[in-house]
């Protein structure tokens, strides 16, 4: 065994560890993502006559087109009160009504501020349409809902939505300005469709056509009376696109990516000027008709080079290193740089959605446990201090890289050892004042901080999931998507001696659902509407209540305690069984995947 239970180090808050004074960095940032910065001025862009795209607001563009009878608004925003401030800029320069709006996909900073725009009655009523594809009300509960958890704490870390004072000088997100998240106003779409739909709204001509890349439910608008491309995010921004995103995603296919470019190119032959998601738009037909050409090319050079090093054997992590965009258009300066997406981080995810996760080297099918293997290595190494010596005089020699791996070996003997946590955290600090990638970096210096001990992510994470998960929010959503929000946290390893019946009735929009726990799994199935009250369909215990009143108790922001205490939340049968059962499901929010100390 090794000497890893010996000069164990402090806990976060207690002395500074050994290695503090060799470990000094001082706060950077990399001078091309600083000058990236520049493109997200807050500022209202006017393209053509009528079409108006405010930039800088937060991480996504809202679009708006100006019609003889109302106006169009193209994406609302991460939250309420980015829409409210655009719309409140918009007001400067028109009068129209909201007529409709497009959602181009579903992610979070494009779909949230809705009702800060449009009155959900009159949505509900149709007076005021929402337009999608028809996978994005599912693309939107896996990623707010089945994997919201891990995808949102990622993405604090991603954004770097908890950092501030120097390491936040000059910052930018990569695609927009500094992410900051508001209350969710989201809206379900009203009107969808699989390929492409033509409508006119507010006399305005809209085309849209499915052109999945980014996220699989994108949808790119063409104004055919304006000559205008809304090319969504399929163009991500002045950069590198992020085939793979690090908050966690689907597998996002770069044929199908390319492809759809191509499809848009095609549409877009009538269009002179393009308009994107994020960054400002592209008013030179020349520039936009290039930039569909080298942003295509460079999707599908990073998958064939990968397929190609894959045939040949090579692991991901060696195809990492070998792939390398070509000159002409890794020099391209003002669109394929790294500051988002990198074709780093874009190999190893086209490795895993074609291949699978598997190199072909049979060590990787029973490794032995991180613990286990670390006291071994570092066993090896001559001991916990030899470890952290060679970690440190590798961070002094200019390689952090390997001082942060190093490192990692002897945090996984013990995550309080504060000096291993001080060597590793000045590594990343190192490697994220160096880096380019605005999501990188963000990685990074989260991680420098929960790892020294200056930030305790967990009650902002909390805050966070509070902030979002409203009343209002649940009030908007589909009954199914908030019972089905319930199984993906049910804490199988205590029940799985256990089989009951519960029942979900939601009075304001007249569904009701079963939850039955079988033995580790929760199955939740659609019933009549009155048969939980007739008793046709026997539970061992009810709950009715509003879409609000139930939901969060299905999605986990309240405790069983407070559930049963919200008004309009009727139990039939057992309060204390109602109790039991929702006690078997962890409630969101309450820790905070820390992917620092393991």
């Amino acid at each position: 065994m090794s000497d890893a239970g010996s000069e164990r180090g402090a806990v976060p808050g207690g002395r500074a560890g050994a290695f503090s004074a060799r470990l000094d960095c001082r706060a950077a940032i990399h001078p091309d993502l600083a000058a990236h910065g520049r493109l997200f001025e807050r500022k209202i862009h006017r393209v053509g006559d009528r079409v108006y795209c405010a930039v800088g607001y937060n991480l996504a563009n809202i679009i708006a087109v100006v019609g003889p009878e109302g106006m169009v608004v193209i994406d609302t925003g991460m939250d309420t009160g980015q829409a409210r401030a655009v719309l409140a800029d918009l007001r400067q320069l028109t009068d129209a009504p909201v007529a409709a709006i497009v959602y181009t996909h579903h992610h979070s900073d494009h779909v949230q501020g809705t009702s800060a725009l449009v009155d959900p009655d009159d949505v509900a009523a149709g007076r005021v349409p929402i337009y999608a594809h028809s996978s994005l009300l599912a693309e939107y509960q896996q990623e707010t809902g089945l994997i919201g958890p891990v995808m949102g704490a990622r993405a604090m870390a991603m954004y770097a939505m908890v950092l501030d004072g120097a390491d936040m000088d000059g910052m930018n997100a990569g695609i927009g300005p500094r992410f900051v998240p508001g209350p969710n106003g989201f809206v379900a779409p009203t009107h969808v469709f699989d390929d492409r739909l033509g409508v006119t709204a507010g006399g305005v001509r809209l085309e849209m056509y499915h052109v999945p890349s980014e996220a699989a439910s994108e949808i790119c608008v063409v104004l055919p009376d304006d000559g205008v491309l809304c090319s969504a995010e399929v163009i991500q921004d002045h950069g590198f696109p992020n085939l793979y995103t690090l908050r966690g995603a689907k597998f996002r296919d770069p044929k199908a990516w390319y492809e759809s470019i191509d499809l848009m190119a095609t549409v877009a032959n009538r269009c002179e000027q393009m308009v994107l998601q994020h960054g400002p738009p592209v008013t030179d037909r020349a520039e936009m008709r290039q930039v569909l050409r080298d942003y295509r090319d460079a999707i599908q050079y990073t998958l064939d080079q990968t397929i190609r090093w894959a045939n040949r054997g090579l692991a991901k992590d060696e195809i990492a290193q070998v792939v390398k965009l070509p000159p002409h258009l890794a020099g391209n300066r003002r669109w394929l740089q790294p500051f988002y997406g990198s074709v780093a981080h874009a190999v190893p995810a086209i490795y895993s959605g074609y291949i699978g996760w598997f190199d072909g080297d049979p060590v990787a099918l029973d490794p032995t446990p991180r613990a286990e293997q670390a006291d071994k290595l570092v066993g090896a190494m001559g001991g916990r201090a030899a470890a952290l010596e060679r970690a440190a005089g590798a961070l002094e020699s200019g390689d952090a890289r390997f001082a942060a791996e190093l490192a990692t070996y002897v945090i996984r003997l013990d995550p309080t050892d504060m000096d291993a946590r001080q060597v590793k955290a000045a590594a990343y600090r190192s490697l994220g004042y160096a880096a380019v990638n605005a999501t990188w970096r963000g990685f990074y210096l989260t991680g420098a901080r929960v790892l020294d001990g200056t930030l305790d992510p967990a009650p902002i994470y909390q805050m966070g999931v509070e902030m979002t998960v409203t009343d209002e929010l649940l009030g908007l959503l589909p009954a199914r998507m908030l019972v089905e929000s319930a199984p993906p946290r049910l804490k199988a390893e205590e029940v799985l001696d256990l089989e009951v019946c519960t029942g979900w009735c939601f009075t304001d929009v007249g569904e009701s659902f079963t939850i039955t726990i079988r033995r580790g799994v929760a199955v939740v199935e659609a019933v009549p509407a009155d048969s939980l009250a007739d008793g046709s369909v026997p539970t061992a215990v009810a709950a009715s209540g509003s879409r609000p009143a139930l939901g969060a108790a299905l999605v986990g922001v309240v405790s069983p305690a407070d559930f049963l205490g919200r008004p309009g939340v009727h139990v039939g049968g057992s309060s204390e069984a109602l109790a039991s059962f929702l006690g078997s499901f962890e409630q969101l929010g309450a820790d905070w995947p820390n992917f620092y100390l393991r």
